[in-house]
C-alpha cells in the first residue's frame, strides 16, 4: 500500500481536504499534517475522525530537548518524509507556495517538504487577484521548473465573494492525479524522448513574421507527462502560450531551420519522438534586412517549408515516431485518410489528427483527436493532459 502524506493549509477551502482525507484513506496508508492556521479553521477533531488517528501539527515534540532527539533518533519531518510515496499539499495557500520556492523551513509541513525525495502534488486555492498576482505565478513556475506537480484552481464563485481563477480543484479530478502520479512514475524510465511544440515563425524584415495560431499546449501537456513517467525529455519549442514545467530540457528555436537544426542534434540518442510543433508550411522567398514601410501595398512571393516530419528517419531510422496532423473543417472520413497518407509518407508510428476548424482548439485546454496507425483509428477526447497520456499509453 502506498503512502501519501497530506499537507493541510489555512485556505478557506481546508475544510474539502477532510473528505479527501475520507476517500484516500480507504485506498492508501495517509497521514496529515495540518498547519497551525488551518487548525483555527477546522479543528484538528474533525480530521482525526476522519483519518482514525491522530494528526501532525508540531515540529517538535512537546517537553523534548536535544537529548531527547539524539538518544531516540526520532525527528517527524524526516520520517514523514522518508515514508511518503507521494506528498500532497491540499490546499495550499500563497504563502505555502512561497515558502516551497524559496526553501523557506519553519514549521512541520514546510521542513518536511524539504526533506522529502518523494513527487510532490500542490492543488492551491485561493483569492483570483492572489492567484494571479505575478509573485504568486513565478512562484509557480519556479516549482513547476523543479518538477513539482499542480492541479491547478479552477474558475467559480469564491468563498470571499469574488469570481475568477482560485476554488480548489474538483476532488475527483486531484484523486486523479494522485492515482497517476502513485502508480506511474516509472513507466517511461530510461527512455528518451524528443518533442516539439509551439509555432515557429518566418521572418520578413526584421521586425514581422509569418506565423500560425498554436498555442503549444498540447505539446508542452506530452512533454510534461513524460517527464512525469520518468523519461529523460528534450523539449524543442517555439512560440508557446506558456512556459514548460517539470525536468525537462527547454531547447527555444524560432525558425523551421532552426526546429530541424535543433532536432539533428538530439534525435541520434532518442528512443521516441513525438513532433506537435505547428511548422510553419511557408517563408518569404525575400526577405528585408531593414523594416519595411507601412502604409503601402505589399506582395510577398511564399515558398514551401521543408517538412520536418518527413525527414526524421533519415536522421534516426531506429526512433519511435509520432507526428501531427492538423486539418480544418474536413469529414472524419478525410481526416483519418489524410492522416494515413502522412503516416505512410513519413513512416512514422502514429499520427495524431484532429480538425482544427471543428471548434476552438488553439488555445484551448481540451482537445479531440483521433489516433491514427497501420493497425486501427481511435478517437481521443479530453484535456490536453488527458490526451497527453493516451498518447504516451501508446507507446
Amino acid at each position: 500500500m502506498k503512502t501519501i502524506i497530506l499537507g493541510v493549509t489555512s485556505s478557506i477551502a481546508c475544510f474539502k481536504a477532510v473528505d479527501l482525507v475520507k476517500s484516500l484513506i480507504k485506498k492508501h496508508s495517509l497521514e496529515v499534517i495540518l498547519t497551525k492556521s488551518a487548525g483555527l479553521l477546522v479543528n484538528k477533531t474533525i480530521f482525526e475522525k476522519a483519518l482514525g488517528k491522530g494528526v501532525y501539527e508540531n515540529l517538535f515534540y512537546p517537553g523534548w530537548g536535544y537529548k531527547d532527539y539524539l538518544r531516540e533518533r526520532k525527528m517527524a519531518h524526516i520520517e514523514l518524509a522518508d515514508r511518503a510515496d507521494l506528498f500532497v499539499v491540499a490546499p495550499a495557500t500563497a504563502n505555502i507556495i512561497a515558502k516551497m520556492a524559496y526553501g523557506i523551513a519553519d514549521d512541520l509541513l514546510t521542513t518536511s517538504l524539504l526533506a522529502t525525495k518523494a513527487p510532490v502534488l500542490v492543488c492551491p486555492a485561493m483569492n483570483v487577484n492572489m492567484w494571479e498576482h505575478p509573485v504568486v505565478q513565478a512562484n509557480v513556475a519556479a516549482l513547476k521548473k523543479r518538477g513539482v506537480f499542480f492541479v491547478e484552481p479552477e474558475e467559480g464563485m469564491l468563498a470571499c465573494g469574488w469570481g475568477g481563477a482560485g476554488r480548489l480543484a474538483d476532488l475527483g479530478l486531484i484523486e486523479k492525479e494522485i492515482g497517476h502520479l502513485l502508480f506511474y512514475p516509472s513507466r517511461l524510465r530510461g527512455k528518451r524522448i524528443l518533442v516539439t511544440a509551439g509555432s515557429t515563425i518566418e521572418p520578413i524584415d526584421p521586425v514581422r513574421f509569418i506565423a500560425n495560431r498554436s498555442s503549444g499546449k498540447t505539446g508542452i501537456a506530452i512533454a510534461e507527462e513524460a517527464a512525469r513517467q520518468g523519461a529523460e525529455v528534450i523539449l524543442v519549442r517555439g512560440m508557446t502560450s506558456l512556459e514548460p514545467g517539470g525536468k525537462i530540457l527547454d531547447v527555444k528555436i524560432e525558425t523551421v531551420n532552426e526546429m530541424a537544426a535543433a532536432i539533428k542534434k538530439h534525435i541520434k540518442t532518442a528512443d521516441v519522438m513525438i513532433h506537435a510543433a505547428a511548422v510553419s508550411d511557408f517563408y518569404a522567398k525575400e526577405k528585408s534586412s531593414t523594416k519595411i514601410p507601412s502604409g503601402k501595398e505589399l506582395a510577398l512571393e511564399l515558398s514551401p517549408t521543408a517538412k520536418i516530419l518527413e525527414h526524421v528517419r533519415e536522421w534516426n531510422p531506429n526512433v519511435f515516431l509520432v507526428g501531427f496532423k492538423a486539418e480544418y473543417k474536413v469529414s472524419n472520413k478525410d481526416l483519418v485518410n489524410r492522416a494515413r497518407e502522412l503516416l505512410q509518407r513519413s513512416r512514422a508510428d502514429l499520427i495524431v489528427a484532429n480538425d482544427v476548424g471543428r471548434k476552438k482548439i488553439f488555445g484551448a485546454d481540451s482537445t479531440s483527436v483521433v489516433l491514427v496507425s497501420s493497425k486501427k483509428d481511435t478517437g481521443c477526447q479530453g484535456t490536453k493532459a488527458e490526451v497527453s497520456r493516451k498518447i504516451l499509453s501508446f507507446l
